[in-house]
């Protein structure tokens, strides 16, 4: 069978079990099942194998671990008193809660690592209170959703571990190469909503007061410590990624049970149940689609796409690359796209002498525009039924947001610098 139509086979029905709302992880085994009548070479038990072998990976442990100390920290209200704390300093500026939301993405992100995590944590505090206080629905899903999407970014971001799994690119100068664009989402993020807030006249929501200010400062001080938790470890050479996942995890526990008594031993099995379901729900799409992998290479199917690649000029080839990924994006989490695409792709990056974490980055970023558009839109589907509103309403409040991410990108691709000068700053 031919290369071609063997990709016809596998576009056809994973599109059509996309079109019938099956999950991304069993359309993507589907996709593989008719090959393994097809090829001599495919058994159900090889196909238990591969699935098995790409999750086997003392890395990739560290997704669970992060996932739980987000969970951890969602229950505890380690959240609110970061949103708190934003409120105090930014509520005063027009449209501040707008800006809060972002504040309090970035803050959330340095300890989550997930995206998904981030939508459900912030927004269950914060899309009630901005609908409360006058902001419209379609408005507070979309800036919700979008500044949920630099958690993908911002490390300990859970896609730049497994991008580092995958790649064997070191995760500390991934995890420092997605700082300055992570925050130059955020930023952006915050002028936007600035913007759009003045133009419609958003609500302030109240005066500065410094006492405020320093009061929920020092509340929300000890959960600041994962971050130190997380990046000084790496940066001092004394943990793993998977071991500085585990270290949030204790802290987070620590801050939950002792410092702020938010949480029980007895809360702690919600807590892990929900933990287990994100976990379950990332790592076996992951899984599904390291299958996936391996019929494409067995099928020869990178070699088409290579020649394809091939032919566009060096300079060029990030940018064709980022507009393949974006494209695959729309329709597929970023994992799974992670596990069928770097085959792909990696051999021409490569040649082209692309530096692997400044490509790492902005693969990354351009993957995780996905997470707010349509028709998957995981971030933009949640916070959307958090704000009880129709995904279609909040797609045109959230585009200032969209094309500031976009623009980040564009100008990560242009300008190398800005992914590669922390990491070549601190030498990793």
């Amino acid at each position: 069978m031919s290369a071609m139509a063997v990709m016809i086979i596998i576009l056809t029905i994973f599109l059509l079990a996309s079109a019938l709302r099956v999950p991304v992880a069993f359309g993507l085994l589907l996709a593989c099942a008719p090959f393994l009548l097809l090829h001599p070479q495919l058994s159900t038990e090889l196909m238990v194998q591969r699935m098995y072998a790409g999750l086997d990976s003392f890395i990739l442990l560290a997704v669970p671990f992060f996932i739980f100390a987000a969970s951890i920290m969602t229950a505890s209200g380690i959240t609110e008193k970061l949103i708190d704390f934003a409120r105090a300093t930014m509520g005063w500026i027009r449209g501040g809660l707008g800006i809060v939301n972002v504040g309090a993405s970035i803050g959330f992100s340095g300890m989550s690592g997930s995206s998904t995590a981030d939508v459900a944590g912030t927004g269950s505090v914060l899309i009630p209170q901005m609908i409360k206080r006058g902001y419209p629905a379609g408005f507070t899903v979309g800036i919700t959703a979008a500044s949920a999407v630099i958690s993908s970014v911002i490390p300990p971001s859970i896609q730049l571990i497994v991008w580092g799994s995958l790649t064997n690119t070191s995760i500390g100068a991934l995890f420092l190469g997605g700082i300055v664009p992570g925050l130059m989402m955020g930023v952006g993020m915050m002028i936007a909503a600035y913007i759009v807030a003045r133009r419609k006249n958003y609500p302030r929501d109240s005066s500065f007061k410094a006492r405020e200010a320093g009061r929920t400062f020092l509340r929300a001080v000890p959960s600041l410590g994962i971050i130190v938790i997380v990046l000084g470890g790496f940066r001092l050479g004394y943990v793993t990624a998977t071991e500085a996942a585990l270290l949030a995890v204790v802290y987070s526990l620590f801050l939950a049970l002792v410092v702020y008594r938010t949480v029980s031993l007895r809360d702690l099995g919600r807590v892990l149940v929900s933990a287990a379901k994100l976990t379950s729900v990332a790592l076996f799409a992951l899984a599904a689609a390291t299958m996936l992998a391996y019929v494409l290479t067995l099928y020869r199917i990178p070699r088409l796409f290579q020649g394809l690649v091939d032919a566009v000029p060096g300079w060029a080839l990030l940018g064709v690359i980022v507009l393949i990924l974006f494209a695959i994006g729309l329709f597929m989490d970023a994992l799974p796209a992670m596990a069928i695409m770097i085959p792909v792709l990696g051999p021409a990056v490569v040649l082209a002498g692309i530096d692997p974490v400044h490509y790492g980055i902005v693969a990354v970023m351009t993957l995780a525009l996905g997470l707010i558009t349509p028709p998957v839109g995981l971030c933009l589907l949640v916070a959307s039924s958090i704000g009880k509103i129709s995904v279609l309403s909040a797609v045109r409040p959230m585009m200032p947001f969209f094309f500031v991410m976009v623009l980040v990108v564009v100008l990560c691709v242009v300008f190398p610098e800005l992914v590669l000068f922390l990491p070549n700053l601190i030498g990793m």
